[in-house]
């Protein structure tokens, strides 16, 4: 005789089932800073404009950038960053000098930041940034013909480097 399989039946109670549970969202502001550009990647342009070739002539202008006259600068707010500037492709005994175009010729110029007299010479401006972060700096140039030069179209550039 064979035994009839017994067939067992357990009445399941309903599973509690979590319905709900937390995550959690957060996210870093790390130091740093924007700086508007035009579209070939510069910072900005100083045009000395049209000067004559004789000794006393002068030509002085501001950066212009696309955001005004001078370098716009954005940085997280709470930072300050030190603005500093090379002398540029050209120069000559630490001086500044805009080169003529397929020439050797040079012109000896300065650069003026921030409103100063002194001339930008390599130490660095300080810039803090508050609660909306944004700064405009501006940034003179300033040639004096001190001799003659050849006429032709003379330039120069300057790399700007921010630090923090």
């Amino acid at each position: 005789m064979r035994a009839a399989p017994a067939l067992l039946l357990i009445a399941a109670s309903p599973a509690a089932a979590e319905t709900a549970k937390p995550f959690e969202v957060s996210a870093r502001i790390l130091p740093g800073c924007l700086v508007a550009t035009d579209a070939g990647g510069r910072w900005g342009t100083i045009d000395l404009g049209r000067v004559a070739g004789v000794p006393g002539s002068i030509g002085d202008a501001t950066l212009v950038s696309t955001a005004g006259a001078g370098l716009s600068i954005e940085c997280t707010p709470g930072m300050t960053v030190n603005v500093t500037a090379d002398t540029g492709d050209h120069a000559a005994a630490g001086e500044r000098r805009l080169q003529r175009s397929g020439g050797t010729d040079t012109i000896a110029y300065r650069l003026f930041a921030d409103g100063s007299s002194t001339p930008w010479a390599g130490a660095a401006v300080p810039l803090s940034f508050a609660a909306g972060g944004t700064r405009l700096l501006p940034v003179r140039a300033r040639a004096t013909l001190t001799a003659p030069v050849a006429a032709g179209t003379y330039t120069d550039t300057v790399r700007i480097t921010l630090s923090w």
